[in-house]
């Protein structure tokens, strides 16, 4: 026997024993791996991840254990480009373990067939610190990997893999990492706040003292944490302002803390407001109070040295303006977003106007915000954030006091939502952490506000809360903080959100250079066209992930040939993806290099001297001269110098 035959031999029966330990697979970063492989994905024999540079992108794969398994880790090889031999960068591709959260109950406020399962159960839920686990037989581990695309990479298509070892041998899973030829916009367009708590710095992460040097250690942290996630507002209490009253009875404002405590995170370069405010209280009666003042301010007398409590508005009318003023000498009152009293109602909307025209007289330059679910206040707010159930079935009155000049975010909240709108609850889908924010583009929505990054229960590992795990994004570690995967695939959201926002501009920049003739263009439709794709309306979208990766792909390959000849921009009306009935119109509006033959759906259309090409589609039955519509499509053919660019938009018919 020749000994290359005897090694494939001994090679062959080692893979087989091996398979009959455990097996490797890959599946969508999007799908969940429970441990008791509960409607395991389909699993494939290679992981294949894309993004572009500058991104955080993610992968996923699965051991499957058929027998017991020991100390089982994994090891990652160098990852090399396949034409050129260009390696990634050491650390740019890291792994984790995904750890699962017990569920004693489901969310809720959403039908069963939303869910991922039905609790009790336990759902993979965090990346994981530990380096090596155990796994009893027929258990399956998912293994996140996270690959940070440094901005001056080569493109191209980069080769390694990961081996999984185990007392009981080892295997390894082919791993190709397509990078396109597009960096990310360093520029963050959509505003993002998670609102933290440091309450726990003592419980969680064993520091007692309040600003001490080990304090702003971890809230640095936590700001690092945020801004690679590509949050981009933070908080700032106002009690981190120090009151004090002299002998004279007047008030002075120590804003020597509050200014030590925002530092930390503009000091991090990615962080681009102040979130600060809500100086206000509701009654006696809590959130269903019919009346909101003025909160009660803490103050010490210099004379004495002890503290005592001042009404409100014996307060306010002194600390705002100056409040406001120091702000404009910091620099920092035009990035300042002041909170009035968190989610105002009908019932209470009057009470908070009065209280927020009464912050506008004593400092009328601070911007106004407010998580909020009523319309009835939206004369007296900068920035509207109502809650994703309030936005959608009210969206015709918000859209209208965004054309007026009022901003619009918007806001979820695990159990206190409608049914069927995508929320962030342990149970959903993890895709709806990420889609949110292309509900942010298709919507106009410039900013999401969340409550909880770090609302902890007791021990968050074992209790998820009333909210079901939306009160955190993160989990507790001694020298910080361990990512879930709806924190994950957030950051996902926001980077595809700034890719539509960068598909905007060139279009943008298009229309600007062809002067008035273009004023048709609409910038922002192309984007929201392949949003649609996925986000249907508020309460209808996709949970497959192919259907998003095939989105999100095409999108980056519209942004990478947008300007390459031969140069053409379509745009139809309505827009792509909408429904029409049979022998309705669609019409086409087109530019194109002047000089370039354009053929749509067969005919050749004429293209006057500035490269203006319109035309109108469908309604053939009752005019014979008007151009079909191809099975519900309009095929656009570009060409010119010997190259051709190919344009398709399609249609829903309804017959």
């Amino acid at each position: 026997m020749k000994l290359t035959t005897f090694i494939f031999l001994i090679l062959f029966s080692t893979g087989n024993l091996l398979s009959q330990v455990f097996t490797l697979g890959s599946v969508y970063d999007l799908d969940p791996v429970f441990e008791d492989g509960y409607k395991l994905p389909v699993m494939n024999d290679s992981v294949n991840i894309f993004g572009i540079r500058g991104e955080i992108i993610s992968g996923q794969f699965v051991i499957s254990a058929k027998k017991q398994l020991n100390d089982v880790t994994v090891q990652l090889s160098d990852f090399k480009e396949i034409s050129s031999g260009a390696t990634l960068p050491s650390g740019s591709v890291e792994w984790n373990f995904v750890g699962s959260i017990p569920l004693t109950k489901n969310t809720p406020n959403q039908p069963e067939r939303e869910l991922t399962r039905k609790a009790p159960a336990r759902y993979p839920e965090y990346l994981m610190t530990e380096r090596s686990v155990n796994m009893p037989p027929k258990t399956f581990r998912a293994v996140w990997l996270t690959i940070s695309v440094p901005g001056n990479i080569r493109e191209g298509t980069y080769a390694g893999k990961a081996t999984v070892t185990c007392s009981q041998g080892e295997q390894s899973l082919p791993v190709c990492i397509r990078i396109y030829p597009l960096t990310l916009s360093s520029e963050r367009h959509l505003k993002v706040t998670e609102w933290y708590s440091t309450d726990a710095f003592n419980r969680m992460h064993g520091i007692s003292e309040r600003y001490s040097t080990e304090w702003f250690a971890m809230l640095r942290k936590y700001a690092e944490n945020m801004t690679a996630h590509r949050q981009n507002v933070f908080q700032v209490p106002m009690s981190a302002i120090e009151i004090s009253r002299n002998e004279d009875g007047r008030l002075a404002f120590n804003f020597t803390r509050f200014d030590q405590i925002a530092q930390v995170f503009w000091d991090t370069k990615n962080m681009d407001y102040l979130e600060t405010g809500e100086i206000m209280r509701f009654g006696d009666n809590a959130w269903f109070s019919t009346t909101i003042k003025v909160q009660d301010f803490r103050v010490k007398n210099e004379r004495t040295g002890t503290f005592e409590t001042i009404p409100g508005d014996d307060v306010a009318p002194y600390l705002l303006p100056e409040f406001e003023n120091h702000l404009r000498k910091k620099g920092w009152l035009d990035k300042t977003l002041f909170h009035v009293k968190d989610e105002p109602s009908m019932h209470n909307a009057v009470a908070w106007r009065e209280k927020s025209s009464y912050i506008h007289r004593l400092a009328p330059d601070l911007k106004r915000i407010d998580a909020i679910e009523t319309t009835n206040l939206l004369n007296d707010i900068e920035i509207a954030v109502p809650k994703l159930d309030a936005l959608g079935t009210w969206h015709k009155f918000y859209e209208e006091a965004r054309r007026r000049g009022v901003e619009l975010w918007f806001y979820t909240v695990g159990i206190y939502q409608g049914s069927l709108f995508p929320n962030k609850t342990i149970d959903l889908p993890v895709m709806n952490s990420r889609i949110l924010h292309w509900l942010n583009y298709k919507y106009d929505a410039t900013g999401f506000l969340h409550w909880g990054w770090n609302q902890w229960e007791e021990d968050p590992f074992k209790d998820v809360g009333m909210h079901i795990g939306d009160g955190w994004h993160v989990y507790p570690s001694k020298d910080g903080v361990l990512n879930s995967l709806r924190w994950e695939q957030m950051r996902n959201g926001i980077q595809d959100y700034e890719c539509f926002k960068m598909l905007e501009e060139k279009i943008n920049a298009l229309r600007d250079s062809l002067g008035t003739r273009a004023s048709w263009i609409i910038p922002s439709q192309r984007g929201k066209e392949i949003t649609s794709r996925i986000v249907m309306d508020f309460d209808e979208h996709s949970d497959d992930p192919g259907s998003l990766y095939k989105a999100k792909e095409e999108l980056i390959k519209e942004l990478i040939t947008f300007n390459k000849p031969p140069e053409i921009y379509v745009q139809t009306i309505p827009a792509e993806g909408s429904t029409i009935t049979f022998h309705s119109s669609v019409e086409l509006y087109g530019w194109a290099a002047p000089g370039t033959k354009i053929v749509v759906n067969g005919k050749e259309l004429p293209v006057n001297d500035q490269g203006y090409f319109f035309e109108q589609f469908g309604g053939e039955a009752l005019d014979n001269t008007k151009i079909g519509l191809s099975e519900g499509s309009v095929f656009v053919q570009a060409t010119k110098d010997g190259k051709t660019t190919e344009i398709v938009r399609r249609f829903n018919v309804k017959r």
